[in-house]
């Protein structure tokens, strides 16, 4: 009989022994995660897929292609009914650089997306599928995006002209509602000739004739309008997804063309670079690389330095946090280099060592990073009762200062009860959880720690990383510097989501 309470007691200490984070993924009482997110064809890829994903601050959506294409999610769009269901519906433009192939090249490629909203669309969770999609001309610019009654309004400009055009959803996809698109007009310059618009345009001259009423190709003049003839409407389904092509011949890119990559954002510096090397490599002057980078032409560069492209945005911001910290050795590594990628991050500390290490949590605090609360001895909370629960926020907001901790609480392992939450959200704190694991807390491997940040890195998302709870963090360290040199490239800046 003694040893079923023999087999609990073990059961016990091994559970209680596990470290942080071990729990995580079967968590009965953990934070809701943001909304799930929508994979969706892209049209320009074989094969590939965009993620859209929500920010968990604004709620605005961000785009993801696996290949490190730029895609971006415009601020365009809009909601409506558009199939009768009463269930709200969005479409929502992707916009993207255009390959170097053929004559539109470097031009902006649109990509409108109707999304069907389904049972549960809405703040409680997203229940969305992509119903069809529309690619515009790269001689558009897309100017205004809306959903009135049953129909998707789109407003383009070519040039000095503006064009209005509304497309109807149907069972095989997207139709234009008004009749013919009439996508670009060709003002006649100085010493030019029919054949040689036509060549520009990739249209055949007998066609650029008949569209414009020409008997005569020499008769011409300075000034005179020309409409360049638009393809036929190309229909194409991609992954099960209706696809319309509207453009000109010349445009009629295929699937599986690759788009321009993004130009990295921030450079390290290598051994033996010198600044006017490091300038014609990213296509930059050497004097507008200084002055962005607030050097000086006399300094040598140094190995290992970052500096950032001008001209190139930062636009998508990740939020770095680590638990469990501050660690004598390691924490002041991990800030070494933050400040080195000019990068802030959320410090999630525990009470019992930010009172043995104060000089740790001013640095944290004066290099400009968020302190949060991550309770005193990082204790179960689903075992402790509610005065204890209580206490250890008092504790370790004491051990922080009342004036630095930032109103955030990180529950240990993620587990928090529902009475537990109450008290915590009655001090006033946000409960940050996290959206991107890097499971620094199970794996040795530095590849293996920075892979999951890499591959599903989104604009918004909270990142879980460890500077202390354990007495080696190398593998940490190194697989943080790979996720600052990666993404930084990639146009991602460095925050913290929780700061005084």
């Amino acid at each position: 009989m003694r040893i079923l309470p023999l087999i609990l007691t073990i059961l016990l200490i091994l559970a209680n022994a596990l470290p942080a984070g071990a729990q995580e993924k079967n968590c009965p009482y953990c934070a809701p995660l943001p909304p799930g997110a929508l994979r969706l064809p892209y049209r320009w890829e074989n094969g590939g897929a965009i993620t859209l994903r929500q920010g968990r601050q604004d709620n605005r959506w961000s785009a993801r292609l696996e290949s490190g294409v730029d895609v971006r999610i415009s601020p365009l769009g809009g909601e409506g009914d558009l199939n009768g269901d009463g269930i709200v519906d969005r479409v929502v433009l992707l916009e993207s650089r255009a390959s170097r192939r053929g004559p539109y090249a470097g031009g902006t490629r649109w990509e409108l997306l109707v999304l069907l909203g389904g049972p549960g669309t809405g703040s409680a969770g997203k229940s969305e599928s992509a119903a069809a999609g529309v690619t515009f001309s790269l001689s558009l610019a897309v100017t205004r995006l809306s959903i009135t009654e049953d129909k998707v309004e789109v407003k383009l400009a070519a040039g000095e002209e503006v064009l209005e055009t509304a497309f109807t959803l149907e069972s095989d996809g997207l139709h234009r509602a008004d009749g013919e698109l009439s996508l670009l007009t060709h003002l006649v310059r100085r010493e030019e000739t029919l054949s040689t618009i036509a060549a520009s345009y990739q249209v055949s001259l007998a066609e650029l004739m008949a569209r414009n009423g020409i008997a005569d190709a020499n008769q011409l003049y300075i000034g005179q309008a020309l409409t360049i003839p638009a393809t036929q409407p190309i229909q194409q389904s991609i992954e099960g997804v209706p696809f319309v092509f509207f453009g000109l011949p010349g445009e009629q890119l295929r699937p599986g063309d690759t788009p321009l990559p993004l130009r990295p954002a921030q450079h390290v510096i290598q051994p033996g670079e010198r600044w006017d090397q490091i300038a014609s490599q990213h296509r930059v002057a050497l004097p507008d690389l200084i002055d962005h980078n607030e050097l000086r032409l006399s300094a040598v560069p140094v190995p290992g330095q970052v500096i950032f492209i001008p001209g190139i945005p930062r636009e998508k911001v990740l939020y770095l946090t680590f638990d469990d910290g501050p660690h004598e050795d390691w924490t002041p590594k991990f800030l070494d280099l933050l400040a080195r990628f000019h990068a802030s991050a959320t410090f999630f500390v525990n009470g019992v060592y930010a009172n043995i290490y104060p000089d740790l949590i001013q640095r944290e605090i004066d290099e400009g990073h968020g302190i949060a609360n991550h309770s005193y001895y990082h204790s179960h909370f689903d075992k402790l009762t509610l005065d204890r629960v209580a206490w250890e926020l008092i504790a370790t907001q004491t051990a922080i200062g009342v004036d630095n901790q930032a109103p955030c609480f990180r529950p240990p392992y993620g587990i928090l009860p529902p009475d537990a939450w109450n008290v915590v959200a009655g001090q006033g704190y946000e409960v940050v959880i996290w959206d991107i694991d890097s499971l620094d807390w199970k794996q040795t491997d530095a590849t293996e720690i920075a892979a999951p940040v890499l591959e599903r890195a989104y604009d918004g998302a909270i990142v879980l990383m460890h500077d202390g709870g354990a007495d080696e963090r190398a593998s940490t360290l190194a697989a943080l510097e790979t996720v600052l040199t990666e993404l930084g490239s990639q146009g991602y800046r460095f925050e913290a989501y929780c700061k005084r």
